[in-house]
C-alpha cells in the first residue's frame, strides 16, 4: 500500500517551462498547493466549512529539493501525505514524479489560524480525524 493520501496528475504545458525546456522551479509550488487542496477536499474540509468553524490555514514554509527534471508534454505526478501534526501546525511531505523517476521531493507547512484574527491557534481534533481517516499509515502528532 502506498503511504501517499493523495495523488494529484498534470501534462507540463507550455505554460509549465522556462528557457531550458523544463518545469520552472517556482511552479512546483503550485502544484503542490493543488495536491494540498485535492487532500483537503479528500478529507471532506472544504475552505467555507473551515472558516464557519473559525480557522483557516497559512502556508508558512516550504523547501523543494530537485531530483531530476520534467519536460514539456510529461506526465507529472504530485503526492502528498501529512508527514505531522504539531500543536499549531501540520507538516506536509511531498514527492512528485514523471513515471518512475522523482522530480522533486518537498515540505510543506501549514499553521492552522483563527479565521478572524490570523493568530495561531491548536489544530482542531476535527481536522486531526478527517486526516487521518484519509491517510494510509497514522500520522505523527503533537504530544
Amino acid at each position: 500500500m502506498s503511504p501517499w493520501a493523495v495523488s494529484y496528475q498534470r501534462r507540463i504545458r507550455y505554460s509549465d517551462i522556462d528557457s531550458q525546456g523544463i518545469v520552472f522551479n517556482g511552479n512546483y509550488l503550485s502544484y503542490y498547493d493543488d495536491a494540498i487542496t485535492d487532500l483537503f477536499l479528500k478529507a471532506g474540509l472544504k475552505a467555507a466549512d473551515m472558516h464557519a468553524a473559525g480557522y483557516d490555514v497559512l502556508t508558512v514554509h516550504a523547501s523543494v529539493d530537485f531530483k531530476a527534471t520534467a519536460e514539456l508534454f510529461e506526465d507529472l505526478e504530485v503526492k502528498v501525505r501529512i508527514a505531522k501534526i504539531g500543536n499549531t501546525s501540520v507538516t506536509f511531505a511531498i514527492e512528485s514524479t514523471v513515471g518512475d523517476k522523482v522530480t522533486t521531493e518537498a515540505t510543506v507547512i501549514y499553521v492552522i489560524v483563527d479565521a478572524d484574527s490570523f493568530e495561531p491557534i491548536k489544530v482542531p481534533a476535527s481536522l486531526v480525524a478527517a486526516m487521518q481517516a484519509i491517510h494510509p499509515e497514522p500520522i505523527a502528532t503533537a504530544g
